[in-house]
C-alpha cells in the first residue's frame, strides 16, 4: 500500500468526522457535507488546491467534487481558475476573501491532527484510520452523517475473519484478506450490507 494513500484516507475521514461534529453553520445556509468538507479543506490552505488533489482529499471523484464546488463558486466563496497547463481536471481552486471569512472553523482536535498527520508513522496512521473509520460508522448508524461506500458497511466485508494476523479482515468480492491500512472510506465496488 502506498503510504500517501493512507494519509489521503485519513484526511478524508477526519474531515468527515469534523464536519459531523461541528454543529455550527457560519453562513446560515444549508450546505451539503461535500460543500462543508471543501470549505474546511480550502480554509486550511493559504494558497490554492488543484481540483484533482482536492477531490482526492475529499475522497470523491473529480466530477462530484466539481459539482460540490459549483454552488460555492456561484455564492462567491470559492474561485476556480484554469491551470497554466489548461488540463480540464487541473483547475486551481481557492477560497475567496468572502469564502475565508465564511468558512466554518475546524474543531481544535481535528485541526491539530490534520496539521501533524505527515509526522505520524505509518503504524500510527493505520491505528488512527481504524479509530476514524469506527467513528464514521457510529455517526452513520446514528444518522448524523450520510452513509458512504465504506468497506465496513459492505456486504462483501468480513471483519476479523483472520484474527491474529496483520490482515484480519476479508473482502469476499476479491476473495482476499486485508488490514486497516487498506480499509476504504469510499469504495466504487461497495455494495450495502444488511
Amino acid at each position: 500500500m502506498n503510504f500517501d494513500h493512507l494519509a489521503d484516507r485519513l484526511t478524508t475521514g477526519l474531515v468527515r468526522v469534523a464536519v459531523a461534529a461541528d454543529k455550527t453553520d457560519a453562513v446560515g445556509l444549508e450546505r451539503t457535507v461535500a460543500q462543508q468538507q471543501a470549505l474546511l479543506l480550502l480554509a486550511r490552505r493559504a494558497q490554492e488546491y488543484s481540483l484533482s488533489r482536492l477531490a482526492t482529499e475529499l475522497g470523491m471523484p473529480i466530477p462530484a467534487a466539481q459539482a460540490a464546488l459549483a454552488t460555492l463558486c456561484r455564492e462567491g466563496l470559492v474561485s476556480m481558475e484554469p491551470d497554466p497547463s489548461y488540463s480540464p481536471h487541473e483547475l486551481r481552486v481557492a477560497l475567496t476573501e468572502r469564502g475565508r471569512a465564511a468558512a466554518p472553523g475546524f474543531l481544535n482536535w481535528a485541526d491539530a491532527l490534520l496539521t501533524d498527520l505527515d509526522e505520524f508513522s505509518e503504524d500510527d496512521q493505520r491505528r488512527l484510520l481504524q479509530v476514524v473509520t469506527n467513528q464514521i460508522l457510529a455517526l452513520q448508524q446514528r444518522g448524523q452523517i450520510p452513509i458512504t461506500k465504506m468497506c465496513v458497511t459492505c456486504r462483501f466485508f468480513d471483519g476479523y475473519a483472520h484474527v491474529g494476523t496483520p490482515e484480519p479482515h476479508h473482502c469476499r468480492l476479491v476473495d482476499a484478506p486485508f488490514g486497516y491500512r487498506q480499509l476504504r472510506l469510499r469504495c466504487p465496488d461497495q455494495s450495502p450490507g444488511p
